[in-house]
């Protein structure tokens, strides 16, 4: 038996010198950069952000850079759509969560509520005891609000000292039965600022939806703010709303309900 001694050619070596490994293929052809050679990312102005707002710096909960940048993006985006005062949700995360409820509410027919609460006199309260104590009001009202709603409702702070709730799935009575209860816990509400005791007052404004096509969630605000704004006409401390329209029902719905009852009538019979 003979062998053959295969002919190598200067050709076939370039090839093979430059034949991509299985690795490179799944890379696209290009060789992984070596993880030493990895730049590490700067995240002094992203840990600065977290530490005004008095979180943990991520960069001492691990050792492992991707824990950090994880914990890092969880973080921002947190901070991204929560006021950093209250916790309560910003006006940002607010106004996309009332979109929501208003194209369900179009699509369902079911209508959602929605509570406007403005601090009465708080200027005066920055005034003669400090932006401390006003801070104080707005923790301890969003801590009140935190505590009476339930947990498909959105409490916001959408204001210096305006907040806003949302109320999914609900009717025009339970709206103002939801509104009502909130409008007699915080009216007043007491805070201590030093040896003090201060009893502060809120307007009220609520509106709901009734089935009927709504622009978007500012018309809807823009209808809850005429409400506080009476509120606080008629004299602050109170909760406005506006009256409940009576049902109406149209022609073809009354026929169908006269036969559905005719045919109740005669398996009866």
């Amino acid at each position: 038996m003979r062998c053959v001694k295969r002919r190598t050619t200067f050709g076939s070596v370039i090839r093979a010198i430059h034949k991509p490994s299985l690795q490179q293929k799944s890379t696209g052809g290009k060789k992984p950069i070596p993880s030493s050679r990895l730049r590490k990312p700067k995240l002094t102005a992203a840990i600065r952000i977290l530490q005004q707002a008095g979180l943990p710096d991520p960069t001492k909960l691990s050792n492992d850079l991707n824990i950090q940048l994880q914990t890092l993006i969880d973080s921002l985006c947190d901070l991204s759509v929560h006021d950093g005062l209250t916790g309560l949700v910003n006006a940002t995360f607010f106004h996309a969560a009332m979109s929501g409820e208003i194209d369900r509410s179009a699509r369902t027919g079911r209508t959602c509520g929605l509570i406007l609460i403005d601090v009465d006199h708080f200027k005066n309260i920055n005034d003669h005891y400090g932006h401390h104590a006003g801070d104080i009001a707005l923790k301890s009202l969003a801590k009140r609000l935190k505590k009476s709603l339930r947990n498909m409702d959105t409490a916001a702070r959408i204001g210096g000292e305006e907040f806003a709730v949302i109320l999914p799935e609900c009717t025009a009575e339970e709206a103002i039965h939801a509104a009502s209860r909130l409008h007699d816990m915080l009216n007043p509400f007491a805070i201590k600022v030093g040896r003090q005791m201060l009893k502060i007052t809120t307007s009220m404004g609520l509106v709901w939806t009734d089935g009927r096509p709504v622009l978007n969630s500012k018309t809807l605000l823009a209808q809850a703010d005429r409400e506080l704004y009476r509120a606080k006409q008629e004299g602050r401390g109170r909760l406005c709303y506006p009256q409940i329209r009576p049902t109406q029902i149209s022609a073809k719905e009354r026929a169908a309900l006269i036969i559905s009852r005719m045919d109740e009538e005669s398996d009866v019979q």
